[in-house]
């Protein structure tokens, strides 16, 4: 896509996106030749009975980058569209859950889950992460700067999706909706940062870590439950 352009507004539709959408079915499909079996519930995707509250986190620490972000950017409301909105944001949707489905079942559903049953907890979503940056990188493209800025983004989201993974009992349900929505609101809004690319990915960077170490002291899982005192006789 980086030799051909396909990125550029004027191009991406309907070349690029179909690229975007052939290249995401395609790691899914990967991941699931790894897991042996086409099942979700393999890669910690389950609808048990915390699945709306992990849903909710996911949907509300996507909504807190997106407007911390605004808030400490420069930026205006005044987006152009090369698709009519409503078709923009459908096929935005569609991509942004596709993406979020084949990253996550790939770095937090396949390879965090493998790690955290072998390495202790902060290894396993330090290396895990840092692979999730590795793959980031487009190693055709000389700007070394840039791809540093870029990579050090997706590590320290990766950080951040991986706690939250973690801290949901394995469950997909929050990465994956973090991991969309991130997508689908940065793409739907019609916010724009009038920022260099370098400046906005060090702001991400740091609302990434900030986030993290939020949710660092933040108890997700399922609720302890209280014995009751027993009576001696």
């Amino acid at each position: 896509m980086a030799n051909f352009d396909l990125y550029s507004d004027v191009r991406y539709f309907p070349y690029g996106y179909l690229v975007h959408i052939t290249y995401y079915f395609s790691i899914l499909f990967v991941t699931m030749l790894f897991v042996g079996k086409m099942d979700f519930k393999a890669v910690g995707l389950e609808f048990g009975f915390h699945w709306k509250r992990y849903f909710l986190v996911g949907l509300l620490f996507a909504l807190i980058f997106h407007l911390v972000r605004v808030a400490v950017v420069n930026g205006t409301f005044s987006r152009d569209y090369y698709l009519p909105f409503e078709l923009h944001t459908l096929v935005f949707v569609f991509l942004g859950l596709l993406i979020g489905l084949a990253e996550e079942s790939a770095f937090r559903g396949y390879i965090l889950r493998n790690f955290l049953n072998e390495y202790k907890p902060w290894v396993s979503i330090l290396v895990s992460s840092l692979l999730f940056g590795i793959y980031h990188i487009n190693f055709s493209d000389p700007d070394l700067s840039w791809w540093a800025f870029y990579v050090g983004q997706a590590f320290t989201g990766g950080l951040l999706i991986g706690l939250l993974y973690y801290k949901t009992e394995r469950n997909l349900i929050a990465p994956l909706t973090y991991h969309s929505l991130n997508i689908i609101i940065g793409q739907v809004i019609p916010w724009m940062p009038n920022v260099t690319a370098h400046y906005l990915l060090a702001i991400q960077m740091v609302i990434n870590l900030v986030v993290t170490t939020l949710l660092l002291f933040l108890p997700l899982g399922k609720k302890q439950k209280t014995q009751k005192p027993t009576v001696s006789e």
